[in-house]
């Protein structure tokens, strides 16, 4: 079920049969509209309120850009300690071009949730391989 789009820059998924959140970003940084990533970034956190799941899939295989540097300072410094310390959230598997892997963008938030042992991460290649590892770990 779609529960949240900014058309061309994310769609947000919830699949209540698998207890999983999917996020689809498109781009990063729209035109330096931080104010839009802002609103994004609180209405996640908003929807792992509603929907206290453990686990997501972030597709990044297909975004742009790279997040502003107010956008990664506020993701290190407000978004993530909010998500790890409110929500149920634990297991993040991010879909990623090979390009992408070497993204900053992508390795910024990844970093944070590395520095602790509460969340559990896993890159791959596709939709498939994410749907088959996050379902090893029921």
């Amino acid at each position: 079920m779609l529960l949240y789009e900014i058309p061309n820059i994310i769609k947000i998924f919830y699949e209540k049969e698998n207890e999983l959140i999917v996020h689809e970003w498109l781009e990063y940084n729209p035109e330096d509209q931080d104010r839009t990533i802002l609103i994004i970034l609180q209405k996640i956190y908003d929807i792992f309120l509603a929907y206290p799941v453990e686990k997501v899939i972030v597709k990044a295989d297909m975004t742009k850009g790279v997040f502003s540097p107010n956008i990664q300072k506020y993701i290190r410094d407000v978004q993530f300690p909010r998500l790890l310390t409110d929500t149920k959230l634990r297991y993040v598997v991010t879909i990623k071009s090979e390009d992408e892997m070497k993204d900053i963008g992508v390795l910024l938030w990844q970093k944070q949730f590395n520095e602790t042992a509460k969340i559990i991460l896993h890159n791959v290649g596709s939709e498939e391989e994410a749907r088959e590892w996050l379902e090893t770990l029921v």
